[in-house]
């Protein structure tokens, strides 16, 4: 189950092509996911969400295979950078093309695998965490996951073990991962820098102590397990995701932070060129943030004036953040429809922010040669960044992407 999810953990990078005839050590394989988007706000309250955003999104993944079962395996990540550009971000009524595009290395990491079953890594990876944020249908729908859920920038060890492989009982691998937040050069983005005035840049250089956030210690404090299953002889097309992490603290925090993570798929096949998907996730951080300290803005009264008073307030804020998917996919041969809501809920102790719903129903179509064009519509209430408060949006997706090995 653990080897189709390339992004998550990345245990098994090498494509199709390495199945195939045995081949000569060392040689090297290769594999992209990769799709170029456009999200066109046509209609929202707030201008600068208007218009319409060109940019990148999705992964390039080789390995170098030195001998059988040892390689290294690496995955360079093309995505925007910029806060919200990677879901449609600000184009205030005009058009963007590829701003705060970037490319960096997701994962650089030695595995090995002793036996069939058991697979090692250390290096930098995506910890074992959430399954959406790489096979999610649908256009922006990975995306989100992506942004709220991945566990990445992550260095340390781990492993995959396959403890049962039966075709009643389908196979089950267990993954365990314990990781620091990667600090090094290889944390770098490529092709950014922060441009003046512009506080959009969520990264544009390599981490740092003194950014902060959870898993920001240096030790390997820091530790996620995941349970995957699938094949079941009884329940053809299930499987299941079951996960945890646990991420200490940074500079700014002041507590552990927990996260918990369940995902179920079912594909229907009802003949040879009509299939269905139903997909679920449900994932949970408490404490998400590890309950930093900030300042809040407060308004008091002046006891001799009777005017109202602004002023900000320390405090730490302690937040549990739930991001829920549901949603469903009909294929036929070629062609896919989908349609999926995902919800973005965030209960915090202070300053307060309301949840976010989005809706989103695309077409797509198979082009050949690893090839596809999806089409789609979203529906979403998001939060104002000038009120707090909630505001309806329509947009018009387009997604041209590529998948395949080479």
């Amino acid at each position: 189950m653990r080897r189709a999810l390339l992004a998550a953990a990345l245990l098994a990078a090498a494509p199709a092509v390495a199945q195939e005839a045995p081949r000569a050590f060392p040689h090297v394989s290769a594999e992209a996911d990769l799709g170029l988007y456009s999200v066109s706000t046509v209609s929202a309250p707030d201008r600068e969400r208007r218009g319409t955003s060109v940019y990148l999104f999705g992964e390039l993944a080789a390995g170098l295979h030195l001998a059988p079962g040892l390689s290294l395996q690496g995955v360079i990540a093309f995505e925007p950078i910029g806060e919200g550009d990677s879901t449609g971000g600000t184009p205030n009524d005009g058009v963007t093309l590829f701003r705060r595009q970037s490319a960096f290395l997701e994962a650089l990491f030695v595995e090995w695998k002793p036996t069939d079953g058991l697979t090692l890594y250390g290096g930098r990876f995506v910890a074992p965490f959430g399954r959406g944020h790489h096979d999610f249908p649908g256009i922006l729908t990975r995306v989100r996951a992506h942004e709220v859920q991945m566990i990445g920038d992550s260095l340390g060890l781990g492993g995959t073990w396959t403890f049962l492989s039966d075709p009643r009982f389908g196979e089950h691998d267990i993954s365990l991962a314990a990781f620091t937040l990667d600090r090094t050069a290889l944390s770098s983005t490529w092709m950014t820098r922060r441009r003046c005035c512009d506080e959009r840049y969520e990264r544009y250089d390599r981490n740092t102590r003194q950014q902060g956030g959870p898993a920001n210690t240096g030790q390997l404090d820091n530790a996620a397990i995941a349970l995957d299953g699938d094949g079941f002889d009884w329940l053809p097309g299930f499987s299941y995701h079951l996960a945890a992490v646990t991420r200490a603290p940074g500079i700014d925090g002041t507590a552990r932070e927990w996260g918990y993570a369940g995902a179920l798929r079912y594909e229907q096949r009802w003949n040879r060129d009509h299939r269905t998907l139903v997909f679920a996730e449900a994932v949970q951080f408490r404490n998400a943030g590890g309950r930093p300290r900030g300042e809040i803005a407060t308004v008091t009264t002046d006891p001799d004036t009777g005017e109202a008073l602004d002023g900000t307030l320390e405090t730490t804020i302690a937040e549990r953040r739930s991001f829920t998917t549901l949603g469903v996919q009909h294929r036929y041969e070629a062609w896919r429809g989908t349609l999926a809501w995902q919800r973005d809920q965030r209960k915090r102790s202070a300053d307060t922010l309301p949840t976010e719903n989005y809706v989103e129903a695309s077409v797509g179509h198979d082009l050949g040669g690893g090839f596809g064009i999806d089409i789609g519509y979203q529906w979403s209430r998001y939060v104002r960044e000038e009120t707090g408060r909630l505001g309806t949006a329509h947009a018009v997706l387009l997604r041209l992407g590529y998948s395949g090995g080479f």
